[in-house]
């Protein structure tokens, strides 16, 4: 048979058994979109694996439903006419579903579902393994420890257990050594109130995120912390033009600084701390100025 005569398939594969089939059912206009929809999916379930078509693959996509390694259906080269296991397990070789799926990417995909009305109560209790779960209501997730809250069977709301925010759990995943320096810090001086204490933490986890560089940035050793850490917010106040006022100050800084009372102008409250002065508005009580001591 010459090249020009070989059959083309569809190029979608849908698991079959222990093997792929392709799919020759409608698929729309052709779109991921449409082709997920085609088959029972809305694009929030689905989590794209793509392969770079400048190495000229076998498959171009797996789509896996989110939060697992299950395989929704794979995008293929229309000269592919027939898919196995060992292909795909080829290609999916470096996925992890657990760093895949980790605090920052479990957010995005939540807000994106709640957003768009596009998880319904059955869809999470497959992929969370959810047991007795009905359509109205909250129900907890071990999985992604996070409750989640139904209310027609669609997916209107979810929270975490802990308290934490998203880049607080990132950093507790990724890097558990400037997580337990911030942390620890945080219930030294909040030793009787987790909410606050928590509220510090995902403060300054935040911000972990937003320095550039992070721990190597220039300007870490001015405000490094008793525990070899780094007071990171204020990193990004001093240096990087962030806005704060005596309350958010006190937020972050509960039990490390002291009030100068030796300032001269009494329209300003002035603050010690470390290796810097702040000067706050009395009225307003925001940060006008500072200087380093």
């Amino acid at each position: 048979m010459s090249y020009f005569n070989k059959r083309k398939s569809s190029g979608i594969f849908i698991p079959s058994g222990n093997g792929f089939v392709e799919y020759t059912g409608d698929t729309g206009d052709g779109s991921m979109m449409s082709i997920a929809n085609s088959l029972g999916y809305h694009s929030d379930q689905l989590h794209s694996e793509y392969f770079s078509v400048y190495i000229k693959p076998k498959i171009f996509s797996i789509e896996l439903e989110v939060f697992t390694r299950k395989i929704a259906f794979v995008l293929a080269d229309a000269n592919v006419t027939f898919i196995t296991e060992k292909d795909i397990n080829k290609y999916l070789k470096k996925f992890s579903a657990t760093k895949e799926f980790n605090a920052l990417r479990t957010d995005e995909i939540l807000t994106s579902a709640v957003e768009n009305g596009s998880f319904t109560a059955e869809f999470l209790s497959k992929v969370l393994h959810l047991k007795d779960i009905s359509r109205n209501g909250m129900f907890y997730s071990e999985k992604i420890k996070t409750y989640l809250y139904f209310k027609d069977g669609i997916l209107t709301n979810f929270q975490v257990d802990d308290g934490l925010m998203p880049y607080s759990r990132h950093i507790q995943e990724v890097n558990k050594t400037v997580f337990k320096w911030i942390s620890e810090l945080a219930y030294k001086y909040w030793p009787n109130d987790d909410f606050k204490a928590k509220r510090e933490i995902n403060i300054q986890c935040e911000a972990w995120s937003r320095i550039p560089h992070a721990f190597g940035n220039e300007f870490i050793n001015f405000h490094r912390t008793e525990n070899g850490g780094a007071n990171l917010h204020m990193l990004l106040v001093c240096h990087y033009g962030i806005q704060i006022n005596l309350n958010q100050f006190d937020e972050i800084n509960h039990g490390r600084y002291r009030i100068d009372n030796n300032t001269a102008d009494q329209s300003l409250i002035t603050i010690i701390m470390g290796k810097f002065r702040y000067y706050f508005d009395k009225l307003e009580e925001n940060l006008l100025y500072f200087d380093q001591l």
